[in-house]
């Protein structure tokens, strides 16, 4: 997953050549492990979603695709990222591993 991070992602291509170049010098830059795995958690919400309507349970698929839509309705809304949140969490949960 690292040689397919956010720098080769659509949007990431957009906001290169089109926006970056407009706003002058990066100052600060926003660590790239927490959005990468919120969006690992919202696919997994939709292939989970996208399952339970495939297979015949759309009580889960309903529940599943709302839990993605409230998520990324609080990021769009308020800027909060849970899925960021959720990862600094374990981050802090878990002990560091040593190479």
């Amino acid at each position: 997953m690292r040689s397919t991070g956010l720098r080769f992602a659509p949007y990431g291509l957009l906001f290169r050549t089109l926006v970056a170049p407009r706003l002058g010098p990066v100052r600060e830059r926003e660590p790239e492990a927490p959005p990468r795995f919120a969006q690992l958690v919202g696919l997994a919400f939709a292939a989970v979603g996208a399952a339970g309507y495939l297979l015949g349970a759309p009580l889960l698929g309903a529940v599943a695709t709302g839990l993605a839509l409230v998520a990324a309705l609080l990021n769009a809304a308020t800027g909060f990222c849970l899925g960021c949140e959720l990862y600094l969490t374990a981050r802090r949960a878990l002990p560091a591993r040593t190479a």
